[in-house]
Protein backbone atom coordinates (compact mmCIF):
# COMPACT_ATOMS: atom_id res chain seq x y z
CA UNK A 1 0.00 0.00 0.00
CA UNK A 2 1.74 3.25 -0.68
CA UNK A 3 0.05 6.80 0.87
CA UNK A 4 0.88 10.30 0.18
CA UNK A 5 1.51 11.32 3.74
CA UNK A 6 1.65 14.96 3.09
CA UNK A 7 -1.47 16.44 1.01
CA UNK A 8 -3.15 19.58 1.71
CA UNK A 9 -6.67 19.95 2.11
CA UNK A 10 -8.85 19.84 -0.82
CA UNK A 11 -11.45 22.10 0.48
CA UNK A 12 -12.36 24.81 2.53
CA UNK A 13 -8.50 25.82 2.89
CA UNK A 14 -6.37 28.67 1.97
CA UNK A 15 -3.74 26.48 1.79
CA UNK A 16 -4.77 24.85 -1.29
CA UNK A 17 -6.64 24.91 -4.42
CA UNK A 18 -7.26 21.44 -4.82
CA UNK A 19 -10.77 19.91 -6.25
CA UNK A 20 -11.62 16.92 -4.37
CA UNK A 21 -12.32 14.75 -7.62
CA UNK A 22 -9.55 15.83 -9.21
CA UNK A 23 -7.28 14.92 -6.34
CA UNK A 24 -8.94 11.63 -6.02
CA UNK A 25 -8.55 11.35 -9.91
CA UNK A 26 -4.63 12.32 -9.95
CA UNK A 27 -3.89 10.22 -7.24
CA UNK A 28 -5.53 7.01 -8.40
CA UNK A 29 -3.79 7.55 -11.48
CA UNK A 30 -0.52 8.11 -10.19
CA UNK A 31 -1.20 4.17 -8.66
CA UNK A 32 -1.14 5.82 -4.92
CA UNK A 33 -3.83 4.04 -2.66
CA UNK A 34 -4.76 6.90 -0.39
CA UNK A 35 -3.49 10.50 0.97
CA UNK A 36 -2.73 12.04 4.46
CA UNK A 37 -4.45 15.54 4.51
CA UNK A 38 -2.44 17.80 6.78
CA UNK A 39 -4.49 20.60 7.71
CA UNK A 40 -2.32 23.19 9.29
CA UNK A 41 -2.96 23.60 12.39
CA UNK A 42 -6.14 21.63 13.01
CA UNK A 43 -7.85 18.60 12.06
CA UNK A 44 -9.81 19.23 8.59
CA UNK A 45 -13.79 18.75 8.87
CA UNK A 46 -15.22 20.65 6.23
CA UNK A 47 -17.01 18.68 3.77
CA UNK A 48 -15.79 15.54 5.62
CA UNK A 49 -18.12 12.85 4.49
CA UNK A 50 -18.18 14.45 0.59
CA UNK A 51 -13.76 13.97 0.33
CA UNK A 52 -14.76 10.34 1.88
CA UNK A 53 -16.98 9.52 -0.88
CA UNK A 54 -15.26 11.03 -3.49
CA UNK A 55 -12.02 9.05 -2.40
CA UNK A 56 -14.44 5.43 -2.19
CA UNK A 57 -15.20 5.90 -5.16
CA UNK A 58 -11.44 5.75 -6.72
CA UNK A 59 -11.45 2.71 -3.78
CA UNK A 60 -8.97 5.23 -2.08
CA UNK A 61 -7.73 5.45 1.43
CA UNK A 62 -7.92 8.89 3.07
CA UNK A 63 -6.46 10.25 6.38
CA UNK A 64 -6.77 13.18 8.68
CA UNK A 65 -3.63 14.80 10.34
CA UNK A 66 -2.33 18.35 11.08
CA UNK A 67 0.57 19.76 10.23
CA UNK A 68 1.99 22.02 13.12
CA UNK A 69 3.85 25.24 13.22
CA UNK A 70 6.59 24.84 16.00
CA UNK A 71 9.76 26.28 17.50
CA UNK A 72 11.14 23.24 15.72
CA UNK A 73 9.70 24.00 12.45
CA UNK A 74 6.49 21.79 10.71
CA UNK A 75 5.41 18.90 12.35
CA UNK A 76 3.31 16.37 10.52
CA UNK A 77 1.27 15.05 14.04
CA UNK A 78 -1.14 11.43 13.35
CA UNK A 79 -2.96 10.33 15.80
CA UNK A 80 -4.82 13.49 16.98
CA UNK A 81 -8.50 14.23 16.91
CA UNK A 82 -7.72 18.37 17.72
CA UNK A 83 -5.11 20.86 17.92
CA UNK A 84 -4.15 21.20 21.18
CA UNK A 85 -2.93 24.57 22.68
CA UNK A 86 0.44 24.89 23.29
CA UNK A 87 1.42 22.93 20.41
CA UNK A 88 3.40 25.10 18.84
CA UNK A 89 6.29 24.06 21.73
CA UNK A 90 7.79 20.76 20.33
CA UNK A 91 8.65 19.58 23.88
CA UNK A 92 4.57 20.13 25.31
CA UNK A 93 3.71 18.62 21.56
CA UNK A 94 6.02 15.33 22.27
CA UNK A 95 4.21 15.42 25.74
CA UNK A 96 0.90 15.19 23.99
CA UNK A 97 1.95 12.39 21.50
CA UNK A 98 3.13 10.63 24.27
CA UNK A 99 -0.11 10.68 26.15
CA UNK A 100 -2.97 10.12 23.27
CA UNK A 101 0.20 7.91 20.98
CA UNK A 102 0.38 10.45 18.11
CA UNK A 103 2.97 9.74 15.79
CA UNK A 104 5.14 13.33 14.99
CA UNK A 105 7.17 13.54 11.55
CA UNK A 106 8.99 16.15 10.25
CA UNK A 107 8.25 18.05 7.66
CA UNK A 108 10.59 19.00 5.22
CA UNK A 109 13.15 20.31 7.85
CA UNK A 110 15.87 21.46 5.28
CA UNK A 111 13.83 23.64 3.34
CA UNK A 112 15.52 27.14 2.45
CA UNK A 113 18.65 25.59 4.26
CA UNK A 114 21.03 26.78 1.43
CA UNK A 115 19.04 30.11 1.00
CA UNK A 116 20.50 33.57 1.52
CA UNK A 117 18.01 35.82 1.62
CA UNK A 118 16.04 36.50 5.17
CA UNK A 119 12.82 35.48 3.57
CA UNK A 120 14.22 31.78 2.27
CA UNK A 121 15.74 31.30 6.26
CA UNK A 122 15.58 27.77 7.44
CA UNK A 123 13.46 27.19 10.18
CA UNK A 124 15.80 26.16 12.37
CA UNK A 125 18.76 28.23 11.52
CA UNK A 126 16.65 31.69 11.26
CA UNK A 127 19.13 34.43 11.92
CA UNK A 128 22.41 32.38 11.33
CA UNK A 129 24.61 33.69 8.61
CA UNK A 130 25.96 30.21 7.65
CA UNK A 131 24.97 26.82 5.97
CA UNK A 132 24.91 24.25 8.98
CA UNK A 133 27.39 21.48 7.81
CA UNK A 134 25.03 17.96 7.46
CA UNK A 135 26.76 16.79 10.89
CA UNK A 136 25.37 20.07 13.20
CA UNK A 137 22.00 19.78 11.04
CA UNK A 138 21.58 16.16 11.85
CA UNK A 139 22.63 16.96 15.89
CA UNK A 140 19.43 19.40 16.39
CA UNK A 141 17.18 19.54 19.27
CA UNK A 142 14.38 18.61 16.54
CA UNK A 143 15.32 14.37 15.76
CA UNK A 144 15.33 13.99 19.47
CA UNK A 145 11.86 15.34 19.68
CA UNK A 146 10.10 13.53 16.88
CA UNK A 147 9.29 9.77 15.82
CA UNK A 148 10.38 10.60 11.61
CA UNK A 149 11.53 12.63 9.23
CA UNK A 150 9.89 13.59 5.92
CA UNK A 151 12.85 12.49 3.60
CA UNK A 152 11.42 13.20 0.21
CA UNK A 153 9.02 16.24 0.18
CA UNK A 154 7.88 17.90 -3.03
CA UNK A 155 8.09 21.33 -2.38
CA UNK A 156 11.83 20.66 -1.31
CA UNK A 157 15.05 20.22 -3.78
CA UNK A 158 17.60 17.29 -4.13
CA UNK A 159 20.16 18.98 -1.80
CA UNK A 160 17.54 20.02 1.35
CA UNK A 161 16.09 15.98 0.94
CA UNK A 162 19.32 14.58 1.08
CA UNK A 163 20.06 16.45 4.43
CA UNK A 164 17.06 15.41 6.03
CA UNK A 165 17.62 11.99 4.81
CA UNK A 166 21.13 12.07 6.09
CA UNK A 167 19.56 13.16 9.62
CA UNK A 168 16.86 10.60 9.73
CA UNK A 169 19.59 7.73 9.01
CA UNK A 170 21.45 9.04 11.53
CA UNK A 171 19.11 9.51 14.22
CA UNK A 172 17.66 6.21 13.36
CA UNK A 173 14.63 7.75 12.80
CA UNK A 174 11.66 6.21 10.72
CA UNK A 175 11.68 7.95 6.87
CA UNK A 176 7.88 8.97 5.28
CA UNK A 177 8.10 10.76 2.24
CA UNK A 178 4.81 13.00 0.60
CA UNK A 179 4.45 15.39 -1.82
CA UNK A 180 3.48 18.44 0.19
CA UNK A 181 1.12 19.30 -3.22
CA UNK A 182 -1.14 22.30 -2.78
CA UNK A 183 -2.36 22.00 -6.57
CA UNK A 184 -3.30 19.34 -8.95
CA UNK A 185 0.24 19.26 -10.60
CA UNK A 186 1.92 18.45 -7.28
CA UNK A 187 0.35 15.02 -6.82
CA UNK A 188 2.26 11.71 -7.40
CA UNK A 189 5.83 12.40 -6.98
CA UNK A 190 6.64 10.77 -3.35
CA UNK A 191 5.04 8.22 -1.33
CA UNK A 192 5.46 6.15 1.44
CA UNK A 193 4.81 2.21 1.25
CA UNK A 194 3.76 0.07 3.55
CA UNK A 195 3.98 -3.59 4.14
CA UNK A 196 0.33 -3.56 5.23
CA UNK A 197 -3.51 -2.94 4.21
CA UNK A 198 -3.78 0.10 6.69
CA UNK A 199 -7.65 0.89 7.69
CA UNK A 200 -7.70 3.75 9.77
CA UNK A 201 -5.81 6.43 10.98
CA UNK A 202 -4.74 4.04 14.31
CA UNK A 203 -3.29 1.38 11.96
CA UNK A 204 -1.52 4.30 10.23
CA UNK A 205 0.19 5.02 13.54
CA UNK A 206 0.88 1.58 14.63
CA UNK A 207 2.76 0.63 11.39
CA UNK A 208 4.94 3.77 11.02
CA UNK A 209 5.83 3.31 14.93
CA UNK A 210 7.23 0.03 13.84
CA UNK A 211 8.60 1.09 10.92
CA UNK A 212 6.56 -0.29 8.22
CA UNK A 213 6.98 1.28 6.05
CA UNK A 214 9.90 2.60 3.34
CA UNK A 215 9.93 6.41 1.23
CA UNK A 216 9.35 5.66 -2.76
CA UNK A 217 9.62 8.20 -5.28
CA UNK A 218 7.92 7.51 -9.14
CA UNK A 219 10.35 6.59 -11.81
CA UNK A 220 9.68 5.25 -15.05
CA UNK A 221 5.82 5.07 -14.38
CA UNK A 222 6.82 2.23 -11.17
CA UNK A 223 6.96 3.30 -7.30
CA UNK A 224 11.12 2.43 -6.59
CA UNK A 225 12.71 2.51 -2.89
CA UNK A 226 14.43 4.97 -1.89
CA UNK A 227 18.10 5.02 -1.26
CA UNK A 228 21.25 7.83 -0.99
CA UNK A 229 22.23 6.82 -4.41
CA UNK A 230 19.09 8.94 -5.45
CA UNK A 231 20.42 12.21 -4.03
CA UNK A 232 23.56 11.97 -5.61
CA UNK A 233 22.02 11.17 -9.41
CA UNK A 234 22.40 15.73 -10.40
Amino acid sequence: MILDLHMHTIMGSIDSNLSVEKAAKKIYEKDLNGACLTEHSSIWEKNNNQIEDIFNLYNLKVFRAIEISTDYGHIIAIGFDKYYSGSHNLELLRDYANKYGAFLISAHPARRIFGKEKYQQNLLYKGKDYIPSVDEFSSNKLFKLVDGVEVLNGGNNLAENKYAYIAANNNELVMTAGTDAHSESGIGLYGTRFNNEIKNVQELVFNLKNNYSEPVLQSDNAWIELDLNYYNSE
